[in-house]
């Protein structure tokens, strides 16, 4: 499922950096992508943006406690409480020039900060995802909720040193939530359907 929600946002945005362009033909601008190798290099092609899942978090606060449901024939089935996840996605601009000789120069930080501005104001406008307002949302994900999130400059530094790159223009999202719910029957019984009162 978490496959599914990230190509899916990664689409969405395609489609929508599309739209920004001049050009008739406009080739993907944001790949779904690690930020860096395990080497430290950086693995987002040049001149775009990058997607990437960096942390998994449950969902504690809205965590489902039910932990029964009923079978077509009445019975009562006991399984574990759904797991809800929030997704924290990292999009990078990795706009890089080139000089003649195929040497990286400096970022071309304008185009890279334009980019970014326009995944910002695609989130800013849209930042609720439903099968009904998005058609191409797989049924199973039913609801996504994007919000940034900020990171405190100490986090931030944390975070791009221990991934081993260097600093990209970048904008952290907090995705909730994805649903599991696998309804593995941990054990079963027939309802009880009538009480009797009655006193001898």
């Amino acid at each position: 499922m978490i496959d599914k929600a990230m190509k899916f946002m990664t689409d969405e945005l395609n489609d929508y950096l599309g739209l920004q362009s001049t050009t008739l033909s406009m080739p993907p601008q944001i790949k779904l992508s690690n930020v860096s190798d395990a080497v430290g290099k950086v693995v987002i092609p040049s001149n775009m943006l990058g997607l990437s899942l960096i942390n998994v978090e449950e969902e504690r606060v809205m965590k489902d406690q039910r932990t029964f449901g009923r079978t077509p024939s009445g019975d009562v089935e006991y399984y574990n409480p759904e797991l809800r996840l929030n997704l924290y996605v990292l999009v990078s601009a990795n706009f890089i020039g080139t000089s003649g000789a195929g040497n990286p120069v400096a970022p071309e930080y304008e185009e890279g900060l334009k980019q970014l501005s326009y995944v910002i104001g695609f989130f800013q406008g849209k930042n609720v995802f439903t099968t009904d307002n998005s058609p191409a949302l797989d049924p199973v994900i039913k609801k996504l909720i994007v919000e940034l999130y900020s990171f405190s400059f100490e986090q931030q530094y944390n975070f791009w040193s221990v991934i081993g790159g260097k600093y990209m223009p970048s904008a952290l999202y907090r995705v909730r939530m994805l649903t599991y719910q696998e309804k593995r029957v941990n054990g079963s019984q027939i309802p009880i359907t009538s009480i009797d009162v009655s006193a001898n």
